[in-house]
C-alpha cells in the first residue's frame, strides 16, 4: 500500500508560496474563520469592494478538505432542469468512447465539468486575495469569538493564538473543521472521511484506454467512487472507504479498500502500483444540502458535501455580496437546517459506521 502516506496535489505543488501578513490588524471590517475555498474567495471578494477583511486559518491555507480532494469542478445535478444545460445520456453499447470499463449500465455526461489541481487552485486564490488587499494569516487558530459594543455599535472580538482582532463582521467559513468556538454551527456538521489513492505513472496507451476524453468520473453510489487521470497519467481514485474523519490508521485501511474497489473498476491495473494515498474530512448536513445565511449573527456557508471546488468558490463570493449590501441571492439560505443527530455531529460521531452500513445495504438494493 502507497508507499507515500501523502496528498499527491501536495508534494507535487509547483506554484509560489504565500506570504502570510506578519501581524495581525487591530481591527478589520470582517473576520474569516478558515482559509480554503469558501473563506479565500469571500476574502477577494470583499478586498475588491474596498472591505478590509482578514482571513483566520489554524493550519496552512487549503490545509482542510480544499487540499484534500479530486479536484474535480462539477455542476450541479439540476442544472439542465433549472438553467437549460444539456447534459447528455451515453448508453452502456456506447461507454467505451468515455471510460475503460464494463461495469456500468450507462453515464451521463456534462461538457463542463472541468479538473484542477486543487492546491494549486487555493495557492492562486490565496494570492488573489493578497493582491486585492486582503490580510492572510495561516497558523492562526481561532479560540473565541464574543460579541462586544464598540461606541454603541456591535463588534466581535475574535481571540486566536496569535492575538486578538475586532471585527464588525465574521464569516465562518472552516467546514467539516469547524470546532468548539462556535458550537451552534458545529452541530449542524457531520463531519464524513473521504480519502484517494494515486497510482504510479502509467503508459499514455493505458491512459487513454482508461479514459479516452481524460474525464472527471464518478459513480451514483452513496458509498460512491470517484476517479479522473493526473496531469502526468497517474489514476487518481477516490471514495467514502470509511465514514469516521481521516486519521493516519484509517488512510491505511481505505488505501487497501479503494485499491480494491479501483480493481473492481478498472482490472488492466491490477499489477499497478499505488504512490500516494490521503484523506481529508468533509462537511455533510443531515439533509445533504449545502447551507448558508447567518447563525448566531455571524455568515456562514457549509454542507458542500464533496462538492466544493465550484460551490464553495460560489457560496463565498455570495457571502461577500451579502455584507457588501447586495440583496441576498443564495437559495439555499432559505431552506431549513435541520441539527445532526447526537451520533453524527463533530464531536459526537459514534454512529458514522451504522450510517455507513446503511448507505451500503441502499447501495446493495439500488
Amino acid at each position: 500500500m502507497p508507499a507515500q502516506e501523502q496528498n499527491y496535489w501536495l508534494e507535487t505543488l509547483n506554484a509560489p508560496s504565500v506570504e502570510a501578513a506578519p501581524d495581525l490588524p487591530e481591527n478589520v471590517d470582517v473576520a474569516i474563520v478558515g482559509g480554503g475555498f469558501c473563506g479565500l474567495s469571500a476574502a477577494r471578494a470583499l478586498a475588491k469592494r474596498g472591505v478590509r477583511a482578514a482571513v483566520l486559518e489554524a493550519e496552512t491555507f487549503g490545509w482542510g478538505a480544499s487540499c484534500r480532494n479530486g479536484g474535480m469542478v462539477l455542476s450541479a445535478a439540476l442544472i439542465e432542469r433549472e438553467f437549460r444545460h444539456q447534459l447528455r445520456i451515453v448508453p452502456q453499447g456506447h461507454l467505451r468512447s468515455e471510460i475503460g470499463s464494463h461495469i456500468y449500465f450507462g453515464g451521463m455526461v456534462d461538457e463542463t465539468s472541468a479538473g484542477v489541481n486543487p492546491a494549486r487552485y487555493v495557492t492562486g486564490l490565496a494570492h488573489a486575495a493578497e493582491r486585492a488587499g486582503a490580510w492572510l494569516h495561516d497558523h492562526t487558530r481561532v479560540e473565541e469569538i464574543t460579541a462586544e459594543s464598540q461606541n454603541g455599535a456591535r463588534k466581535f472580538r475574535v481571540r486566536t493564538s496569535r492575538g486578538s482582532i475586532a471585527a464588525r463582521e465574521v464569516i465562518l467559513a472552516s467546514g467539516a473543521y469547524t470546532t468548539e468556538t462556535t458550537p451552534a454551527l458545529r452541530k449542524k456538521i457531520i463531519p464524513i472521511g473521504s480519502y484517494i489513492i494515486a497510482t504510479e505513472v502509467l503508459s499514455a496507451d493505458l491512459a487513454h484506454e482508461l479514459s479516452p476524453r481524460n474525464r472527471m468520473i464518478y459513480d451514483s453510489k452513496h458509498f460512491l467512487y470517484y476517479y479522473r487521470l493526473t496531469p502526468d497519467n497517474r489514476t487518481l481514485f477516490g471514495g467514502r472507504a470509511a465514514f469516521f474523519p481521516a486519521t493516519e490508521s484509517t488512510v491505511r485501511q481505505s488505501a487497501e479498500i479503494l485499491r480494491r474497489g479501483m480493481i473492481t473498476v478498472y482490472p488492466q491495473l491490477c499489477d499497478t502500483k499505488i504512490e500516494y494515498g490521503w484523506g481529508g474530512t468533509l462537511d455533510f448536513t443531515l439533509d445533504v444540502m449545502p447551507h448558508a445565511g447567518k447563525m448566531d449573527e455571524m455568515y456562514f456557508a457549509v454542507g458542500f458535501a464533496g462538492h466544493g471546488v465550484a460551490a464553495a468558490t460560489w457560496f463565498g463570493t455570495k457571502l461577500a455580496e451579502m455584507i457588501s449590501g447586495n440583496i441576498n441571492s443564495i437559495p439555499f439560505a432559505e431552506l431549513p437546517f435541520p441539527a445532526a443527530p447526537i451520533g453524527l455531529r463533530s464531536g459526537r460521531t459514534w454512529a458514522l459506521p451504522l450510517a455507513g452500513l446503511w448507505y451500503r445495504i441502499l447501495d446493495f438494493f439500488t
